[in-house]
């Protein structure tokens, strides 16, 4: 944890960091927080706190964290949120232009070349590791969580990844993902089949990976999805 107070504090160590940073008030934002009731039920009031905003936060951490983290945790602030799945949030976390105006500091060049590759559609941190994966390895860019067109015209799901032109599509089948919360459930792996049936009525190869396939650099991953897509009439 990082605190900043006016003329800072002796005795950082590896849990706590202090600081005496000085903020644009356009950086800082103030947050509620409330603590789990006590077991006799009795409660805190709400407590009001000062935080750095998080386009601010996304440039401070330039300091800790490799390229990859910075790229998802951008992808992550610009994703535009589903409807209806997340407590009614519509806007973005950041826009691109808000991280960009950012990009300063000690750390701007890594900030700058993280920003290079960040893009709006990743849902979740191993979806931009795929993503990074697929750049590195010269497959063509996927469109990212956006409408799978049938060869009727028709709109069906939002897989992860999508090469219209190969009317190729991939779903990251990931622990602990939003839309997979569950996905040992019958109703879900229903959904599943059901999803990936769909795929192919539409003419489309639906590639699904697991956590497995992105250990190794994503080596699986990246035989799987080029083995797909030279199926389909791709070449390098």
């Amino acid at each position: 944890m990082h605190f900043s107070i006016s003329g800072g504090r002796a005795g950082s160590d590896e849990v706590v960091r202090w600081h005496e940073f000085v903020l644009d008030a356009a950086q800082v934002r103030s947050a509620r927080y409330r603590l789990a009731p006590e077991p006799d039920g009795s409660e805190l009031p709400l407590a009001q706190v000062r935080l750095t905003t998080r386009a601010r936060t996304w440039r401070d951490l330039a300091a800790a964290l490799p390229h990859l983290w910075l790229v998802a945790i951008g992808d992550h602030l610009v994703r535009i949120p589903r409807p209806g799945l997340e407590q009614g949030r519509t806007e973005t976390w950041c826009t691109i232009e808000e991280l960009r105006q950012l990009c300063t500091g000690r750390h701007a060049a890594a900030l700058r070349r993280a920003l290079e590759d960040v893009r709006i559609g990743a849902g979740s941190p191993r979806e931009t590791l795929l993503r990074m994966a697929f750049a590195r390895a010269g497959l063509p860019t996927p469109q990212l969580n956006v409408p799978l067109i049938g060869t009727d015209g028709v709109s069906r799901h939002e897989p992860d990844f999508l090469w219209p032109e190969y009317r190729v599509c991939v779903e990251y089948e990931g622990q602990g993902k939003g839309k997979l919360q569950g996905h040992n459930d019958p109703k879900q792996i229903e959904r599943d089949i059901e999803r990936a049936r769909r795929a192919a009525q539409a003419g489309w190869l639906e590639v699904r990976l697991y956590s497995k396939d992105v250990g190794e650099d994503c080596a699986s991953a990246l035989r799987i999805v080029r083995e797909a897509l030279s199926a389909r009439g791709w070449r390098p």
